[in-house]
C-alpha cells in the first residue's frame, strides 16, 4: 500500500503561493496605513486652519508677533511646539486657551517639531501677499512624492526642500 500524503514538490508549491499571499497582504495593508494618516492630516490642516480663523475674527487679527502665541513670536512655526527661543505658548495651546479647539492636534507620528524631508509635524506661518496678511497650515503627506516646488507659491518656498512639506490650506 502506498503512502498518502504531499510530496515534497507539493509542499514548496503551496509554501511558496502562501508565502506570496502574504507578501501581498502586507503591502497593501502598508498602503490602506499610509492613505488614512493621510486623511487625518488632511482633516486636521483643516480643523487647525478653521481655528485659526475663529482666533483672527475674535482678535481682531492673525496670530502675529505680540501675541505670545506661535513659534518664531509672530504666529507662526511648529505648530504644537514651545520651549524654544522665542516660542512663548505654542499655537496648538493658544487655540486650546482661547477654546477654538478642545484637545491638543497632533500629527499621527505625534511629532511636534522635527527635521528633514521625513518630518511628521504640522507647520504654520503667516506673511503679506498682494497686499493680504495670509497664513499656511502645512503637513507632510506619506503617500505624496516630495518636489521641491511643493510650496513654492506659499510663505515658506523652503517648507519643501528644508523639511518636506507638500501639503498646505491657504487662508486669510
Amino acid at each position: 500500500m502506498k503512502g498518502r500524503g504531499f510530496t515534497i514538490v507539493e509542499l514548496l508549491i503551496v509554501i511558496v503561493v502562501v508565502a506570496i499571499l502574504a507578501v501581498i497582504s502586507i503591502v497593501a495593508y502598508s498602503g490602506i496605513q499610509q492613505r488614512a494618516r493621510d486623511n487625518v492630516r488632511k482633516q486636521d490642516v483643516a480643523t487647525i486652519a478653521k481655528a485659526l480663523q475663529l482666533y483672527a475674527v475674535d482678535n481682531g487679527a492673525l496670530m502675529h508677533t505680540g501675541s505670545g502665541c506661535g513659534g518664531y513670536g509672530n504666529g507662526g512655526g511648529w505648530y504644537g511646539y514651545e520651549g524654544g527661543s522665542g516660542y512663548t505658548t505654542s499655537i496648538s495651546n493658544c487655540l486650546i486657551n482661547g477654546k477654538y479647539i478642545n484637545k491638543e492636534i497632533l500629527d499621527p507620528s505625534g511629532l511636534r517639531a522635527c527635521g528633514g524631508l521625513s518630518c511628521r509635524a504640522y507647520f504654520v506661518t503667516t506673511c503679506v501677499q498682494s497686499s493680504q496678511l495670509v497664513t499656511y497650515v502645512y503637513a507632510n503627506l506619506e503617500t505624496v512624492g516630495h518636489a521641491t516646488t511643493d510650496t513654492d507659491s506659499t510663505c515658506s518656498a523652503v517648507a519643501d526642500t528644508d523639511i518636506g512639506m507638500n501639503y498646505f490650506i491657504k487662508f486669510h
